[in-house]
């Protein structure tokens, strides 16, 4: 019980002083904010008696000897920004022009002629670069878009049409979705004897190149080419010339092989 009260006694008086240290906070910070001037000059009006209540980023609100009144930060003079506590814009603008202008100093005192030879050099550049630079760029002219457009479409119908091949030569039918971009995965995964959940990998960055690499060993295992075949359909530079070669060369899928030992046997336990 005496335990009991002594901690309640404690708590209460931790509680009551912190109550207390919570009520004068903002007495003493307003204390601590509030700045007096004898006399404050500004412009041509001169304040007496001045108190600095209240500061902000642009104003400053004082009571004065004749009332009380708001002033602009860029009107106090630098002494009364300095002693509020504001930047002097004078200062720190000799102070950020002082390293700009020992550059300048330091340069101009350089007469090395390979320097001056240099710099014209750079200016001669300066004014021959744009016009090199016209002469370099292609004109994209409708007739231009036309035929990169068409080349482009070409390209594409070839590359479907391959995977087309690919997957049908695999014993496994590539149905319309081959035509479609990125959809075009479902029928070469379905060839590739790979579930259809594997397309969520290629969408994951550096998980792509896992299941590019896995797509690429099983589609060439289903169309019973060497591991070459697989490694060069894996590299980029080499990866076109082994989809073209899957595509139009002979050879019987290992599926179908597959299915008929596994016939075979069902007929020989039979």
């Amino acid at each position: 019980m005496k335990t009991a009260k002594l901690l309640d006694r404690a708590l209460s008086g931790l509680f009551r002083l912190a109550l207390v240290v919570l009520l004068f906070r903002p007495c003493g910070a307003n204390a601590a904010i509030e700045q007096t001037f004898d006399a404050l000059q500004i412009g041509a009006t001169t304040y007496r008696n001045v108190t600095v209540t209240t500061k902000s980023k642009d104003y400053v609100f004082i009571l004065h000897s004749r009332g009380m009144t708001n002033l602009k930060v860029g009107d106090l003079p630098g002494d009364a920004r300095t002693k509020l506590g504001y930047p002097d814009p004078a200062a720190a603008q000799v102070k950020t022009n002082a390293p700009a202008a020992w550059a300048r100093e330091t340069l101009s005192r350089i007469e090395s002629p390979q320097v001056k030879q240099l710099g014209q050099h750079l200016m001669n550049w300066a004014q021959g670069a744009p016009a090199i630079t016209r002469m370099s760029l292609p004109v994209l002219s409708p007739k231009v878009i036309f035929i990169a457009s068409v080349a482009f479409l070409a390209l594409y119908l070839f590359h479907c049409y391959c995977c087309l091949l690919i997957c049908a030569k695999a014993g496994s039918k590539p149905g319309a979705l081959v035509w479609l971009p990125l959809l075009q995965l479902f029928p070469l995964l379905r060839a590739a004897s790979m579930p259809r959940w594997w397309f969520l990998g290629f969408l994951v960055p550096g998980l792509n190149l896992i299941a590019q690499v896995v797509l690429c060993i099983k589609l060439t295992r289903a169309r019973g080419k060497t591991f070459w075949v697989a490694l060069f359909l894996i590299f980029p530079l080499t990866s076109p010339f082994a989809a073209i070669y899957l595509a139009f060369s002979g050879g019987r899928p290992r599926r179908r092989d597959d299915r008929r030992r596994l016939e075979i046997m069902t007929l020989e336990t039979a």
